[in-house]
């Protein structure tokens, strides 16, 4: 395995893997991206700060202010490569990606399988697994601790974890998340050393830096998603849990919901522990709340979000890395779906 960063002022970086792949962040304000040959080129002003041969870019995500010229979009879309969009805050701008993929069959089955059995069968699986995998982190970060207040947090949540399976409807099956996600992350904010304290969940804006960090993966986290289900055909709008809502990829929030302590939360609380990520790699405006990543952070944290999709895993019972593991699993959603099959499916 070839793991390769390229920098630029510590603000353009490129991973590159097993058969050269790579994923893409460019970080640095006002620099373009342009098509010359067979090569992509990042520049600024005259120089060239990057090349990537086309052959080899799998993804391509920009965080502020990027020029990509027309002639380097074309190519983008051209040689299927998904391109997203995002603010330095992490806000979602938006995405450039091929319609080749659309299988208009498939998201009919996704349009007629809404509030149906086997949908609210699923979403159940997925809300199981999820409560699963943050429980093993609060035990996992709590061997060490010791904290009396975590073990009865687990107590608490496997207590309502009881009634996951016999919801009724999907209402009722959130009411039931919601109640764990309160007291897990209740939990979580016990194992915080000074300077990463927070009392609870907050998003739009994030009011701490442990929270702007969970905000920040969870979009990384979701955009994975989101290209996994185009490249299978589907609508990243129909889901199967969160209500339908105008300008909401439904189906990748459900999909990612069984992964997100899986490579978000538990990365993040390795970048504290670690001491990887301080306190002084946060800004905030002054004039507006939230709290956020600069620019130093923000390449920390991008390091480590590709490095942990990079790490091949045994989660599928098949040796391959997490951004493949995703891939797959939207596969098998995807076939479970479409035979309408609960058993096809195997949440992580």
């Amino acid at each position: 395995k070839i793991i390769i960063p390229v920098m630029g002022r510590n603000n353009i970086f490129l991973y590159e893997r097993r058969m050269f792949m790579s994923y893409v962040y460019l970080t640095e304000e006002n620099v373009k991206l342009q098509k010359k040959g067979g090569r992509y080129l990042v520049g600024r002003n005259l120089e060239v700060v990057m090349e990537i041969p086309e052959e080899t870019l799998e993804g391509l995500v920009l965080i502020g202010r990027i020029q990509v010229s027309a002639e380097a979009m074309v190519s983008l879309l051209e040689q299927g490569i998904p391109v997203t969009w995002l603010s330095h805050t992490g806000k979602y701008y938006g995405r450039l990606t091929p319609t080749t993929h659309v299988d208009v069959f498939r998201q009919q089955k996704q349009v007629q399988l809404q509030k149906s059995p086997f949908f609210l069968a699923l979403a159940k699986k997925s809300i199981e697994a999820k409560v699963h995998n943050q429980l093993t982190v609060l035990r996992r970060y709590n061997r060490r601790a010791t904290n009396p207040s975590i073990d009865l947090a687990i107590k608490n949540i496997l207590a309502v974890r009881r009634h996951i399976m016999t919801a009724d409807n999907g209402e009722q099956l959130m009411g039931f998340e919601g109640i764990i996600a309160k007291t897990y992350f209740s939990a979580l904010s016990k194992l915080m050393p000074e300077g990463f304290e927070f009392e609870k969940r907050t998003k739009r804006p994030p009011l701490d830096p442990f929270n702007s960090m969970l905000s920040f993966g969870y979009t990384l986290l979701m955009y994975e998603f989101y290209t996994a289900i185009e490249n299978m055909g589907l609508s990243p709008y129909f889901g199967y849990l969160h209500a339908l809502k105008n300008h909401h990829p439904a189906l990748a929030s459900d999909l990612m919901e069984e992964w997100r302590a899986v490579i978000v939360d538990s990365m993040v609380l390795g970048l504290i522990s670690h001491n990887e990520i301080k306190p002084e790699h946060f800004y905030s405006k002054d004039d507006k709340p939230g709290i956020y990543l600069n620019r130093e952070g923000r390449v920390i944290f991008l390091r480590a979000f590709e490095k942990r999709l990079r790490q091949e895993n045994k989660y599928i019972d098949l040796d391959m890395t997490i951004r493949r593991s995703i891939q797959h699993q939207v596969g098998d959603f995807s076939q479970a779906m479409m035979a309408e099959n609960i058993d096809m499916y195997k949440p992580i």
